[in-house]
């Protein structure tokens, strides 16, 4: 599976928490709307109209200061919220990458690793023995939470490379999420798909 691939699918996994988060903003902004114009209300009631213009005009930028700052504060939580869970699928849809060209993924992902005697690879359970190929002599050990690449460390511990599907997704997951986010609120808000 292509980044692009990878990039749709979560795209569309994230369609209807976006949906959701923005209906949740507009609720909570009515809500604290709702709770501002009851204030002023109130406000008349215990002022009289002519104290009301001076205290009110105080009173509503107060409420919707409080009202703005509240549905921020909540839009960003929720946005957190749906970032954690882009990143677990992205993270489970992982193990789609392993197609018929990953021993070829494979291969190259071990050219990238700089020529040392590596004595413990650990790899996916499934990449045992094509880990024997290119490390002979090392131990390989099979890790459950690989879903493909590999973990590889010196004799001495002194340096270990970290060439897993895992470690690249954590690696530009700062720089993609943005655009995941940007593009699912662009196709909820105009309901057409982006092509970025």
């Amino acid at each position: 599976m292509s980044s692009r691939e990878l990039i749709e699918s979560l795209r569309r996994a994230g369609e209807e928490n976006i949906r959701v988060v923005k209906r949740e903003a507009e609720q909570e902004t009515a809500a604290l709307q709702a709770a501002a114009v009851q204030k002023i209300v109130d406000l008349q009631k215990e002022y009289g109209a002519e104290r009301l213009a001076a205290v009110s005009g105080d009173e509503l930028r107060r409420a919707c200061a409080e009202a703005s700052n509240s549905a921020r504060a909540l839009r960003l939580d929720v946005e957190k919220a749906f970032a954690d869970g882009l990143y677990s699928i992205a993270r489970f849809s992982l193990s789609r990458l392993r197609d018929d060209r990953y021993p070829m993924v494979f291969e190259r992902l071990v050219q990238e690793l700089p020529a040392l005697p590596w004595m413990i690879v650990r790899v996916h359970s499934l990449d045992v023995e094509l880990a024997r190929k290119y490390f002979p002599t090392a131990e390989i050990l099979a890790v459950g939470s690989i879903s493909g690449g590999i973990d590889v460390i010196t004799a001495d511990g002194s340096i270990r490379v970290i060439n897993t599907f895992e470690k690249r997704l954590e690696r530009i997951w700062i720089d993609l999420l943005p655009q995941i986010i940007n593009d699912a609120y662009r196709e909820v808000g105009d309901g057409s798909s982006s092509k970025s």
